[in-house]
């Protein structure tokens, strides 16, 4: 490249400029990345940096010098694991709203929550960002509908998709359900009746990722049932601080291209290998003549139909199927049972709920346990001290721009509300650090009735809400109860701080180490 010439990217544009000294280029100002191959290197990293804090059109949003100015805070707290932490910090200093990065803004408030996620004035919910797709397309040739930016595409997948998350769908998935958590309750029983510790962190995920796999794929991964995780899946769980790196890579722009150059072979040799199984399973269900009752019998009849959905754009989505309906559900549990055993008054009035409802096992399903206003709030009081996705979900500013919180945000501009950090913020909740579910009942205590429930949407809002939420409940409402149930439980020493984990996109994976006993 000749002396003087440099590269500049701002989302998926990239052009090639001849500037001159100080060799800087403020063309592309929504998301300014530069890379400059000249001598000048050295002045324009500090003048680009003097711009993202002094003429950046996010220049008035409040945060740390060295967050207005550079990604690098914000990816030095990815790397550590400690970016949700980071995040309620600044807003317990800075407010409601915090410049994160140069081209990033974070909310905590409710109207501000309404206003990115959900329909702003006739105008649709703000897409994501389009560049987190762009590996599904690599992979299956299409892209997971999470991902599209066109509303119209994201509502011809999602009016497809929802039937198979309809009332009368997941009633009649229910004994599916059912199925696993016996087989799961039979297995933490054996091992109880040995005086085993067990670690309930992967017992429930072996339990959720044999539920998805067999409402996904028509055949489950045999978890529970050898104790174990399918090697498939050690390897999505390895591939999590993957999806990290891959996320900052976005961030960095064309030099996070340059980067991604550098990703060893044999990591997009696992990744490929994981795609082509995904579409195997897929395959095998497609061809599989049945009317049972998974996700496939619902739109069965749109695939490669015309206004339906792909082959590729199934194996794309099922893969975020697995990975959405899994892993998550699986935190939930883990949590509800840690602060439980922490919190021994909350679990004696959980035990009075289910224990007095029932006489065995048999009779736990979802009708009796949907019906249950304790068990439910300490779900939800879950989700709120422990969001399976603390930092949130980006959107991004459309064209025009803005108004958030009754101030202009530039298009580009890459917006969120993260969960852990709205959550866990006294002036959304009192007594944030404490495990009260009391504050979801109705009969919510005075000192509990101000709380800011408004913003509390661990499965986002809006028209691009988790699909897989009443599923997601069931779920732990039949294990929970079934838990409970069939064992008085004891937490070990070992696991006393369990809740303090890292976030590499999810929260890091902890054994959760626990005694049975069957009752």
């Amino acid at each position: 490249m000749e002396r003087g010439a440099c590269w500049c990217a701002s989302d998926s544009r990239i052009s090639q400029a001849r500037v001159t000294y100080p060799h800087v280029c403020l063309k592309h100002t929504a998301n300014p990345v530069l890379v400059c191959l000249c001598p000048q290197v050295a002045l324009a990293v500090p003048v680009q940096f003097l711009y993202n804090v002094y003429l950046h059109p996010l220049a008035h949003f409040p945060g740390p010098m060295l967050n207005r100015g550079s990604n690098i805070p914000k990816m030095i707290h990815q790397i550590r694991g400690t970016v949700h932490e980071e995040m309620l910090r600044l807003h317990q200093i800075y407010g409601p709203v915090v410049r994160l990065a140069p081209n990033e803004l974070t909310y905590t408030s409710a109207t501000a929550l309404k206003e990115i996620y959900g329909n702003r004035g006739g105008k649709k919910s703000m897409p994501p960002q389009t560049a987190l797709g762009k590996h599904d397309k690599m992979m299956f040739g299409a892209t997971a509908f999470i991902w599209l930016e066109s509303h119209a595409e994201h509502l011809r997948h999602r009016k497809i998709l929802a039937t198979s998350f309809s009332e009368s769908s997941l009633r009649a998935q229910e004994p599916i359900i059912l199925g696993y958590a016996q087989q799961l309750t039979n297995q933490l029983r054996g091992r109880a009746a040995r005086g085993e510790v067990v670690d309930l962190w992967a017992w429930f995920n072996y339990l959720t990722f044999d539920v998805i796999g067999d409402l996904t794929f028509g055949e489950p991964f045999d978890c529970v049932k050898d104790g174990q995780f399918h090697p498939w899946i050690s390897f999505i769980f390895s591939n999590l601080t993957n999806m990290m790196y891959s996320q900052m890579i976005i961030t960095m722009g064309i030099f996070g291209t340059f980067i991604e150059m550098l990703v060893p072979k044999k990591i997009w040799a696992e990744a490929i290998s994981h795609a082509q199984a995904t579409r195997d399973k897929v395959d095998r269900r497609l061809a599989r003549k049945t009317e049972r009752p998974d996700f496939v019998t619902g739109f069965m009849k749109h695939i490669n139909q015309p206004g339906g959905i792909t082959s590729n754009e199934l194996y794309a989505d099922s893969n975020i199927f697995l990975m959405a309906g899994s892993e998550t559900s699986a935190t939930l549990l883990a949590v509800a049972v840690y602060y439980l055993l922490r919190n021994p008054q909350k679990l004696a009035k959980l035990q009075e709920e289910i224990r007095s409802a029932f006489s065995r096992e048999e009779d736990v399903t979802f009708g009796p346990v949907s019906k249950m206003p304790y068990l439910l709030a300490v779900i939800n009081e879950s989700l709120r001290m422990h969001p399976p996705l603390p930092a949130g979900i980006n959107r991004t500013v459309s064209s025009g721009g803005a108004f958030i919180d009754d101030q202009l945000v530039p298009e580009g501009t890459i917006l969120q509300v993260p969960h852990w950090a709205a959550f866990h913020l006294e002036a959304n909740f009192q007594d944030p650090l404490v495990f009260v579910p009391e504050r979801w009942l109705e009969a919510c205590p005075a000192r509990y009735i101000n709380d800011n429930r408004d913003v509390f949407q661990p499965f986002s809002y809006g028209q691009r809400n988790c699909i897989g939420r009443s599923l997601a409940y069931m779920e732990a409402k039949i294990t929970l109860a079934r838990l409970i149930m069939t064992f008085d439980m004891e937490l070990m020493p070992e696991s006393a701080g369990w809740n303090q984990q890292r976030v590499f996109l999810l929260w890091e994976k902890r054994p959760l180490y626990v005694r049975l006993t069957a009752r």
